[in-house]
Parts: C-alpha cells; structure tokens; sequence
C-alpha cells in the first residue's frame, strides 16, 4: 500500500457526542487498504483520482464527488486506480442506530 496522510485531526468533543478523527488523504495509485477498520462509522469524500470501495457485497464506484456513509460492523476495503485524494472521517457508532450504507454523488 501506498499512503500518505497530508493532514488528521481528531476531536474529543465536549456535548457528549462520540468522538471522531478525520484524515484528509492521498493515496498512490494501484495501492490498496483491504481491511479497512470496520469497528467505526465511516464517511469517505472523494476530490479527485479513481477507485472502489467494497461495502459488505457490493463496491461503489469512487470518482470526484462522490460521498459515501458506511455504519459500523459492514466490511470494507479501498482499491485505488489512479492518484486519489479523499477525506476520510471515522466516529464510534451509536449502537442504538441501525444505519444502513448510503452514496451520494455531486457534480463537481
């Protein structure tokens, strides 16, 4: 795998809310993350580059754009095409939440 985090940051937040930890990411291409930890909920923000995201059985297209929400306890792995920059933002999951995947794709 070829990573390099540009920037992470984490929050203890003070209104009781879960904390969380962002990391806005550059990945080289052809690498891949095969386990990405599962054990947090995860959003991911693509701003440019190509690759794939599996989620559980199915794998998202990740193009310029698109955002997408993977609750806690759904597997996942990340393969990277070409240079892909991205925000990736990991919380601890409200157990009471039965949240299933979502995507969501802008026109940049």
């Amino acid at each position: 795998m070829t990573a390099a985090a540009i920037l992470s940051a984490s929050v203890d937040r003070t209104d009781g809310q879960a904390p969380y930890s962002q990391e806005l990411m550059s990945l080289g291409a052809n690498s891949e993350i095969p386990d990405l930890d599962n054990s947090q909920d995860v959003t991911v923000a693509v701003f440019e580059g190509l690759g794939s995201l599996a989620v559980g059985d199915r794998t998202v297209t990740l193009t310029p754009g698109v955002f997408v929400f993977v609750p806690a306890g759904i597997p996942r792995a990340l393969k990277v095409e070409t240079k892909l920059n991205l925000l990736l933002i990991q919380c601890e999951s409200e157990s009471d939440n039965n949240e299933s995947a979502w995507l969501m794709n802008f026109q940049l």
